[in-house]
């Protein structure tokens, strides 16, 4: 691994997320899994429903929940994502989002209450959090 890092900021509609310098940066885009290394040429991608890992500068690692948004890559190699919903980790509470979970697939196996749509969305949402938080494998097939 390269000891090359890249200034990032993680921004949410509510919060400041993360800010630091990072080896490496993975993210779910629409069109599929995009990754960011130091020197990545300037890009502007539209972000889905799915993890955020870094590897930071000093080899942690860092995962964020990021529910739609966009990653901006600039001329000088700054990484924004600027995050309709972006969780930390640390910061999901696991036991909740579990919960949420099975109540968006008991409604999609009944069908009550809303559009399936709305439901797989919610679901999904919640599937991210849980893997997220507790730390599973995420993998670019997901």
């Amino acid at each position: 691994m390269s000891d090359k890092t890249m200034p990032v900021e993680v921004v949410s509609a509510e919060a400041h997320v993360l800010s630091g310098e990072a080896r490496e940066l993975y993210a779910r885009a629409v069109e599929g899994e995009i990754g960011i290394l130091p020197g990545h040429a300037p890009a502007l991608v539209a972000l889905d429903v799915g993890p955020l890992r870094l590897t930071m500068a000093d080899g942690t690692k860092e995962r964020i929940a990021v529910h739609r948004g966009v990653l901006f890559v600039g001329d000088d190699g700054k990484v924004i994502v600027l995050a309709d919903i972006a969780e930390r980790a640390e910061d999901i509470d696991l036991d909740r989002a579990k919960a949420k979970a099975q109540r968006a697939q008991e409604r999609i196996d009944t069908r009550a209450g809303a559009d399936l749509e709305t439901l797989l969305v919610s679901l999904r949402k919640q599937q991210v959090r849980i893997r997220v938080a507790s730390g599973t494998e995420i993998t670019h097939e997901e």
